[in-house]
């Protein structure tokens, strides 16, 4: 097993392999299955032959309710200002009107109060 960090709440993505474009889609279907409400991000885990076991991710909300790592409406805004669709995302995935860069991307994640 290797760990490897896929994207962070800010919008940075490491692109290179195929698991961290799957990543970055799973972030997208998460704020098209959920209305756009929500983007599950941060992502990083164990990534084995067939499979990854994802550790510690980030909820970006609306209403900023999941704690600092929750970067609310402009950590959505952002994490697509960043986010360019892949082979793995689908052309009918819903985006917010809003994709400003409100934070410098970045690998590590980012915490606000």
């Amino acid at each position: 097993m290797n760990y490897q960090k896929f994207n962070s709440n800010t919008g940075w993505t490491d692109d290179e392999t195929p698991w961290p474009r799957v990543m970055q889609a799973l972030s997208h279907f998460s704020y098209h299955a959920s209305h756009g409400q929500f983007v599950l991000c941060d992502l990083q885990g164990g990534v084995y032959a067939n499979a990854v076991c994802l550790t510690d991710p980030v909820i970006l909300s609306r209403t900023k309710m999941y704690g600092v790592t929750d970067l609310g409406p402009m950590g959505i805004s952002t994490f697509f200002a960043n986010h360019t669709c892949n082979e793995f995302c689908k052309a009918k995935w819903t985006k917010p009107a809003d994709q400003n860069r409100y934070y410098r991307a970045q690998a590590g994640t980012s915490m606000m109060r």
